[in-house]
């Protein structure tokens, strides 16, 4: 297993790193951050006991993204509990979403092609 990578933060450093990410970097732990994390930490404590993988996580928005290969496990485990089910086409890609949990589980799939 890999060292974690500790970066103490400061404004300097914060600044930098915020620029090469979509989202801005939390340096304060405000209780609406720390409401965010534990809905995110709990939702992804139940999706990897039901063998669902965990591929990014985004608490800033409430996302998590899991392999497409593992929507069927989320299926079977959590079909009674989800909500809003959702999905956009962009490209050759499915982004395709479900409210659980109070967070939002997306996935890609590749668009299936019309028969001419």
């Amino acid at each position: 297993m890999p060292t974690a990578r500790i970066i103490p933060l400061s404004a300097e450093i914060a600044a930098g790193m915020a620029t090469r990410h979509a989202l801005p970097v939390c340096t304060v732990l405000t209780p609406e951050l720390a409401q965010r994390l534990q809905a995110v930490n709990t939702l992804t404590r139940r999706l990897r006991s039901a063998n669902v993988r965990i591929e990014a996580a985004s608490p800033l928005d409430l996302t998590l993204f899991i392999a497409a290969e593992d929507a069927q496990h989320l299926a079977e485990a959590f079909r009674g509990e989800w909500r809003g089910v959702s999905w956009s086409t962009r490209g050759m890609q499915t982004l395709n979403s479900v409210r659980l949990g109070g967070c939002r589980v997306c996935w890609l799939t590749p668009v299936k092609e019309q028969d001419a």
